[in-house]
């Protein structure tokens, strides 16, 4: 039979950092006024489980992002954000912050293996006064009113400088557009986790069986899919490129109605391009990965 060193399975990136932005940046550049890095938990077992709670988290921001009652709170502090990034440009003061750190990610499950849920420990909450702070609590109560099984330690507010990483396995990246209260866009930027290892398979097309193949003898590695695009999706331009299967979800169908933005300018302050890895050093299905830094 065939074998060699090939992807078992992939999933959606767990966790993700959430960025509510908007055009107050020099000349109308994109830049954060809210922050979060929102994670994720394990909770039930079918692969479409962590993408369902994407979903749902992001219909829960537009909704909060998008009621009259909260636009005039929005606007001013936009108003404000303007000011601010403007005399921190001026002042050369703006801060710059570490990336949050990657996590390992859960072992490999055959599907004969009992599943049990995985929880991650709880984030703890900072308390610091934040430069816009209803815009702060807009993205919290969004986060906290999406899933049913979220934690208020599962939501935690990150400097407004924190920058996005390609490279990690544990998160992705979700835009919130509020430029124009009228519209709020969103936007997704992540990539599968592939769990790879030797494997001998029937398949004559290169692909593993959970139930016909036998499950590697080593833990599989966990590495990113290769190409890393810098480009924001819609949730179906996410799901036809890595999940097809899940188009027709009612849920994802609600979310594909929304405005969403496709601008890849939107990252430049986020996703700083000396961190962008290009696809020519990822590893291919035949070369080994080095194992990514965690914390």
């Amino acid at each position: 039979m065939p074998s060699g060193y090939i992807t078992l399975y992939k999933n959606s990136q767990r966790s993700f950092l959430i960025y509510i932005v908007a055009n107050v940046g020099p000349r109308g550049s994109t830049r954060p006024l809210a922050v979060a890095y929102r994670q994720g938990n394990d909770i039930s077992r079918p692969s479409q489980a962590r993408i369902e709670n994407l979903v749902t988290d992001i219909l829960s921001l537009l909704k909060v992002l998008s009621e009259s009652a909260n636009r005039t709170s929005l606007e001013a502090e936009r108003a404000l954000a303007t000011d601010w990034y403007r005399e921190c440009q001026d002042a050369d003061t703006e801060a710059k912050t570490a990336a949050v750190p990657d996590s390992p990610q859960p072992p490999f499950h055959s599907w004969k293996d009992e599943w049990e849920p995985i929880w991650q420990p709880e984030l703890p909450q900072n308390d610091a006064p934040r430069e816009f702070p209803f815009t702060c609590t807009c993205l919290v109560s969004g986060l906290l009113q999406g899933s049913k099984s979220t934690r208020t330690g599962d939501v935690q507010l990150q400097p407004l400088s924190t920058p996005f990483c390609g490279d990690c396995v544990e998160y992705g990246m979700v835009i919130i557009d509020i430029s124009n209260l009228e519209h709020v866009k969103y936007g997704i930027v992540a990539f599968p986790v592939r769990y790879m290892a030797d494997a001998v398979y029937h398949s004559h097309y290169g692909e593993w069986d959970p139930v016909e193949d036998e499950p590697p003898r080593k833990e599989p590695d966990t590495v990113l899919v290769d190409e890393r695009p810098r480009v924001p999706l819609s949730i179906l331009g996410y799901l036809s490129k890595y999940f097809p299967f899940m188009g027709k979800d009612p849920k994802v169908l609600e979310l594909e109605a929304c405005p969403h933005t496709g601008d890849p300018r939107v990252l430049d302050y986020i996703w700083p391009s000396t961190q962008q890895n290009t696809s020519v050093d990822e590893p291919s299905e035949q070369q080994r990965p080095a194992k990514c830094i965690t914390m």
